[in-house]
């Protein structure tokens, strides 16, 4: 099993046309072998987790049977296709789940493996459905812990993004290893509040926490692939 997150970014003369495969697209990844997990997402803007969404990128977050299926769907897929088409930038990583706990959508997507040799840069997805009684609370406890992300060592990249504009939230954030991703979930004040209030508050009716090792990445997300020089130097 692997897990794969893809982020594919429109010019703006593409916005209604990228809009409308968010649902028309739905259809043909029903159909794709292999394919045991998806969510089509829209984004934030930036590298920020606030819900200030980017009309111009879309992801999709999956969970492949083996990585054969992955390299079908990204060279033979009507949807790959598209991306290459319409798309001015796409970006692709692949990963492998090495810790994982609660569900996404009644099931747990992502069952650990085990770990590549070796050390590497770590990815982490968060999720959650918010309980409306709570929505306020969460996204007030967002902005602070945007500034500790913004001085964050070892951060890679990150970037919100949520299955609807309200109420079903989820992040994705890429690090240098895993001592600076550990060094942020459990050392920033803001992160570590957050933590603390979600579960004495009771924020969220479902939630997901996974952590990934990338294997290997392809394409450009705001210009570059930001893992490449990672992922060159562990192997």
């Amino acid at each position: 099993m692997i897990a794969s997150v893809s982020l594919v970014t429109y010019p703006r003369e593409e916005l209604r046309w990228a809009f409308g495969r968010m649902g028309l697209d739905r259809p043909d990844l029903a159909q794709v072998p292999g394919l045991r997990f998806r969510r089509l997402v829209g984004t934030a803007q930036g590298r920020s987790f606030a819900w200030k969404p980017d009309l111009l990128r879309w992801g999709l977050v999956a969970a492949w049977d083996d990585e054969a299926d992955l390299d079908r769907f990204l060279a033979e897929s009507p949807i790959a296709e598209r991306w290459r088409e319409h798309a001015s930038e796409v970006w692709t990583v692949r990963m492998v789940p090495v810790k994982s706990a609660g569900a996404w959508g009644g099931s747990n997507p992502f069952p650990a493996q085990e770990p590549p040799p070796g050390d590497g840069p770590y990815a982490v997805i968060t999720r959650a459905t918010l309980r409306a009684r709570r929505t306020r609370r969460f996204y007030g406890a967002v902005p602070p812990i945007d500034l500790d992300l913004a001085r964050a060592e070892g951060l890679v990249g990150s970037i919100g993004f949520g299955e609807s504009p309200l109420g079903r939230q989820g992040t994705l954030s890429i690090w240098t290893s895993l001592d600076a991703m550990k060094e942020f979930a459990y050392a920033t004040p803001a992160h570590r509040e957050a933590m603390r209030r979600r579960a004495e508050e009771d924020w969220y009716a479902e939630e997901l926490f996974a952590r990934f090792r990338p294997t290997a990445s392809e394409g450009s997300w705001d210009g570059a692939d930001p893992l490449a020089p990672l992922l060159a130097a562990a192997r």
